[in-house]
């Protein structure tokens, strides 16, 4: 059966509740003139969620970026949808109903109650904003700072190196995709919790993972052919969030992107706030201050790294993966910045009425962090450099999400969201490391710590953890030596 198939299978079923699996079967033969087996009949019905899903999640893409764009109506939408079931299987075109009941639960879906005109949400000017920030500021007054979270997404090249000419020839054309993710940051306004970061790669499965514990990693990993945001990416992001949160009620502030829908179902503990348009830019935490110092520690560990790799002779230390990404990221996030730096630019943004501009100390820590990042740059000596203004900036870095996307932009977002990949990544399998091995790296680990002038206590502890940590894993099913096996002749 095809998947067109399956859905009118899953319709029928909804609409006809007491139908038997042998009815179903008998429906399929005269709609289609196809025999299939009751247990196809059974395993398709258990996955009517996926199936019904499938087709519903396009629509939902194309009213989250277009319902500020036009003129909504029922008969627009209902339009829409036939067009885009249509591009999904030009083929086997199910024969779907749109029907008044299929209206309402999308009405419903998206928190609907009347259709907005569009031109009714403009530009907003400076004046705007400032009257807007009244209302902003009552709306935290309602919750402590701890409970006040931002949470934006930013594009990364992780492999771009500070060379003019380089990082044309790497970025050219459809080269951008494979070398860029979307890396989705969320802190609270004191600085005193930031939530693991939620990284969106081109490759549902790179190479790179396989060997790989990627719950251990701290982070969260999505894909799909763009590696931008997508609307169901950022409600299951939402809805992790508030499952996180389990009892506690926070604040979510978000941007107006088209890919940011108003409206995520089942929320208990996450309120979202949706910042006016136009304001980002002014109002907005994240991009206040905070995603450029992630970016500026991003890319002074990577050439630190590349610096260390042509010290120790590695080939080609720039190819690095998307593991190697993913772990760059998260040391600095996690480590590098800090909770005063996010308490600086939730201030900077006057969102609450007391809030004075970030400290000079803070523009003393920022002017530290680019000159690290200058001087790092200047030591890989490349024949066409950039400044560390250049690599903080480039051009197109930025782009996380369609602006407004066509309808097979749309359809090849949501369909490869979980579909493998048809075209392996460039990156190869993580080597296998045996227990062994590890064990003996702990050993010299340990040993060069012992002889290191900077090395605290605090340092040669956590060394000393970690070799606990592989050696109480060891499997004692194995073989245990005894005191006979000592006077016994070798085989």
């Amino acid at each position: 059966m095809t998947n067109g198939i399956r859905r009118e299978l899953c319709e029928y079923k909804q609409q006809n509740l007491a139908c038997t699996q042998k009815q179903l079967q008998q429906w399929v033969l005269e709609k289609f003139n196809l025999q299939v087996s009751q247990a196809t009949i059974s395993n398709t019905i258990k996955r009517s969620a996926e199936y019904l899903s499938a087709a519903d999640i396009p629509k939902d893409e194309w009213f989250i970026h277009y319902q500020e764009r036009v003129n909504m109506n029922g008969e627009l939408i209902v339009t829409k949808g036939k067009e885009l079931l249509k591009k999904m299987y030009p083929i086997d075109t199910p024969d779907f109903h749109f029907s008044q009941g299929w209206l309402e639960r999308f009405k419903s879906r998206h928190g609907i109650k009347q259709y907005r005109r569009f031109g009714e949400s403009g530009s907003v000017n400076m004046e705007a904003m400032e009257s807007n920030l009244q209302s902003i500021r009552e709306k935290l007054h309602q919750f402590a700072k701890k409970d006040v979270f931002n949470m934006d997404e930013t594009g990364l090249f992780f492999r771009l190196q500070p060379d003019h000419s380089l990082a044309t020839k790497q970025l050219e054309g459809k080269k951008q995709d494979k070398e860029r993710l979307t890396v989705v940051i969320c802190c609270n306004e004191d600085g005193s919790e930031k939530i693991s970061l939620w990284i969106i790669g081109k490759y549902l499965k790179p190479r790179c993972f396989k060997n790989v514990n990627l719950e251990s990693m701290d982070c969260e990993y999505r894909a799909n052919k763009r590696a931008w945001m997508i609307g169901i990416l950022f409600q299951e992001y939402v809805q992790q969030l508030d499952a996180k949160m389990d009892g506690r009620k926070i604040l979510l502030i978000v941007d107006n992107c088209p890919a940011h829908p108003k409206n995520v179902e089942g929320l208990r503990n996450v309120e979202l706030f949706f910042l006016p348009p136009n304001t980002t830019s002014k109002i907005q935490p994240c991009d206040a201050g905070i995603i450029r110092a992630f970016r500026m520690h991003y890319r002074r560990r990577f050439y630190q790294n590349l610096l260390e790799g042509y010290e120790i002779g590695i080939s080609n230390p720039e190819k690095i993966n998307v593991l190697d990404a993913m772990n760059l990221a998260i040391s600095a996030w996690k480590m590098d910045v800090n909770s005063s730096t996010i308490a600086n630019c939730f201030k900077h943004c006057k969102l609450r009425l007391l809030d004075d501009e970030s400290s000079e100390n803070q523009e003393q820590l920022n002017n530290d962090g680019l000159q690290q990042l200058q001087n790092l740059i200047n030591g890989l000596k490349y024949r066409n450099a950039m400044n560390a203004e250049d690599v903080l900036n480039y051009s197109g870095e930025n782009d996380t999400s369609f602006e407004l996307p066509t309808d097979e932009q749309i359809i090849e977002s949501v369909m490869e969201t979980h579909k493998e990949d048809e075209v392996e990544d460039d990156s190869v399998e993580l080597e296998q490391v045996s227990r062994k091995d590890a064990l003996k790296a702990t050993i010299t680990l340990h040993h060069f710590l012992l002889q290191y002038e900077k090395t605290t206590p605090d340092i040669l502890n956590a060394v000393r953890r970690v070799r606990d940590e592989i050696q109480g894993d060891i499997d004692f099913k194995k073989k245990q030596t005894t005191l006979d096996s000592y006077f016994q002749k070798p085989v």
